[in-house]
């Protein structure tokens, strides 16, 4: 071959190549169908091997069968399928449809060997299959079945349990269709002993924990529990409990408890920003684990510009170490900020417990020695405050909830006759809502109530006084600037305080909410006080940190109107 034949050649053969590598894959129209059917045959589609356009006859029998497989999981076993490649657009091939009627169950037997015949748990299920006779038969729902009865068998103690059948057979020409599933779940099997490894010290604190007794039916969810419950102690860095299935013996399974303590000594920093308090700066110490009884101890040091704090606290678990504990707290605050200059030391003893549902509830006896200058007044105070708080946080998981509110009450009492230094009753509330009225909206609601009755104001120290304004009062006006006034002008706090608000944020983009918000409310000694009112627009942004609040406010209640920019980090909740 000549030398000029081997070139053209070569130019041919590069034009081909490159034209075939330059064909583009098919792109397929289905018609004929809708909804969650079109969706599965469209899927089954995507998952064939690219076709390039002009080259459909290799491949007409490959796409018929995945059409097929789409329309079969779904029940329809008759349909007509018609392939067409667009004439204007040979890149497009029209998949045709037509589905005909679907494929109805006419029989489904369920057959349960072993004990779980006198399980009501199986019972339950069998009732409530998402397949009954009548309905269209739907593959992805018959296997849900046998998973079902898999995995509850598992979470159940059928360890021996097995699939012994499970047919599906088809008559198209009926349009029907016969289930037969039989499922052999063998002996149940029960706790054996629990093995707990790694503190055993921590033996007398745990086994109050342990929700079933050796020789009780297995259930899973128990062991779900008991890893819950020891996680929520705080005295463990790593919990695993599990079943030891390959040691059972007569039908009992030995239950392991694997406990990693926490370090002795556990230190956090952290550094923070508000609006209401500017830069802070927070130190945690705790030793988590004192002796075997599972006492613990705490100190945090806080410190910003207006306010510095020093607690101490130790901690006592009842008979239940997860709702039900004692403690013994001590500490000091000082606090500088407007027109308040106060020195606390205090100490105290709390009884916290967990009511029904998500109510907590702290029994408390409080001594606070306050020394004060509020305004033109000054003094000093002892107080021997007895109370209770209660507290109730529901919440959807995650950074992001969806649905949550939470409920803040305390009351707390003060008598001379018990040697505090004046009578009065000091009663609190708030409460939050948060709510989506469609999808990524947020909706949040919050209310604010406090009173002290008896006692003249002027002996009862700042901390125990009401102020309103700041983040998460009154927005538009600075943290506590909002309270009657002296002569002189400055605030005094206040015996009562009332405010609400109401906030609005609209998606605006993925992670990020548009707000607007009124806030309204006053903290006043008679309600005489007109209502102060904040109102503006601010933004929410979903970090990788957790969500940020960053408000644009107006006081649009004074004459002149003043403003403020307010930041926060951490749910609304």
């Amino acid at each position: 071959m000549s030398r000029t034949m081997w070139i053209r050649l070569i130019f041919w053969s590069s034009l081909l190549i490159c034209s075939v590598a330059q064909a583009k894959d098919l792109k397929y129209r289905v018609t004929g169908i809708g909804g969650e059917l079109q969706d599965n045959v469209e899927i089954y589609l995507e998952a064939l091997p690219g076709i390039p356009a002009g080259r459909l006859e290799y491949r007409r029998d490959k796409i018929i069968a995945a059409v097929q497989k789409g329309l079969q999981a779904l029940g329809y076993y008759n349909a007509r399928i018609q392939l067409h490649e667009d004439e204007k657009d040979p890149g497009f091939l029209d998949v045709e449809i037509t589905r005909g009627k679907p494929v109805v169950i006419r029989s489904l037997k369920i057959t349960l060997w072993g004990d779980a015949l006198n399980d009501e748990s199986f019972s339950r299920y069998v009732a409530n299959l998402p397949l009954k006779v009548g309905d269209v038969l739907n593959h992805g729902k018959y296997e849900a079945i046998k998973s079902g009865l898999q995995s509850r068998a598992l979470n159940r103690g059928y360890f021996d349990a097995e699939l012994v059948a499970s047919v599906v057979k088809v008559y198209k020409e009926q349009n029907e269709a016969e289930i037969n599933i039989e499922f052999s779940s063998g002996h149940r099997y029960r706790f054996g002993a629990v093995k707990i490894e790694g503190v055993q010290q921590s033996q007398k604190l745990i086994r109050p924990l342990i929700p079933f007794k050796e020789g009780d039916e297995y259930q899973a969810q128990l062991l779900a529990n008991l890893s819950q419950s020891l996680s929520e102690t705080r005295y463990f860095r790593q919990v695993d409990v599990r079943p030891l299935i390959d040691k059972s013996d007569n039908y009992r399974v030995p239950i392991y408890v694997g406990l990693e303590p926490k370090s002795d000594n556990l230190v956090e920093t952290g550094i923070g920003y508000s609006t209401d308090e500017g830069p802070r700066l927070q130190l945690n110490w705790e030793k988590p684990w004192l002796n075997e009884y599972g006492h613990s101890f705490t100190s945090q040091f806080k410190v910003s510009q207006p306010v510095q704090q020093l607690n101490f606290n130790y901690r006592i678990p009842g008979e239940d170490p997860i709702n039900d504990y004692y403690n013994l707290q001590t500490g000091y605050e000082g606090k500088h900020l407007n027109d308040t200059q106060s020195s606390k030391l205090q100490a105290g003893v709390h009884y916290w417990t967990k009511l029904i549902g998500s109510w907590e509830r702290d029994y408390f006896f409080r001594v606070e020695y306050e020394d004060f200058t509020q305004g033109l007044s000054s003094g000093n105070s002892i107080l021997l405050l007895p109370g209770v708080s209660l507290n109730r946080l529901r919440v959807d998981k995650g950074v992001d909830p969806e649905w949550g509110d939470r409920v803040m009450l305390t009351s707390e009492f003060s008598q001379q006759t018990w040697g505090s230094d004046l009578n009065f009753t000091r009663l609190w509330g708030r409460t939050k809502w948060l709510r989506t009225p469609w999808e990524g909206a947020r909706l949040v609601a919050r209310m604010e109530q406090g009173a002290i009755i008896g006692a003249s104001l002027d002996g009862i120290p700042p901390s125990l006084r009401f102020f309103a304004g700041g983040d998460q009062s009154i927005r538009g006006f600075g943290f506590e600037t909002i309270s009657p006034v002296d002569a002189s002008g400055q605030l005094t706090g206040a015996r009562y305080v009332t405010t609400a608000s109401i906030e609005y944020a609209h998606p605006v983009a993925e992670k990020w909410r548009l707000a607007t918000f009124v806030d309204a409310g006053t903290a006043t000694n008679n309600y005489q006080d007109p209502l102060k009112v904040g109102t503006g627009l601010g933004l929410r942004w979903l970090s990788p940190l957790g969500p940020i609040r960053i408000d644009l406010a107006f006081g649009v209640s004074e004459t002149q109107i003043p403003w403020r920019i307010h930041f926060g980090l951490g749910s609304e909740l």
